[in-house]
């Protein structure tokens, strides 16, 4: 999307090693836990982006639940965090989603 920001599908805890060397210095989880039986869970990612000297946050929400504290919260952590930052969800359209809510709200 930007310099400071790269929407993604899912991702695994196995490629935050390889993420990190790409540049990227945290990664943004916006995919609730146990949307589908084989995806990661958020627990796993934190264990990952640790060993990997990235900053993650996780910020879950499924379309129907997109909400203005959701796009607020989303916008305070991407002005926290370090850039620039991999943001992912199950297909990357829920993540598209936010990034264009918060820019329409004038938060980024």
């Amino acid at each position: 999307m930007t310099d400071d920001l790269t929407i993604y599908k899912q991702i695994y805890p196995s490629q935050c090693i390889k993420i990190a060397e790409l540049g990227y210095r945290s990664v943004l989880n916006i995919r609730p836990d146990a949307e589908s039986d084989t995806q990661p869970n958020s627990c796993d990612f934190a264990t990952a982006t640790a060993q990997a000297d990235l900053t993650y946050h996780y910020l879950p929400f499924d379309d129907e639940r997109l909400s203005t504290m959701t796009v607020k919260q989303f916008a305070a952590f991407y002005h926290a965090m370090p850039k620039p930052i991999l943001m992912f969800c199950g297909t990357g359209a829920r993540a598209k989603l936010l990034y264009q809510s918060a820019l329409m709200q004038g938060l980024l």
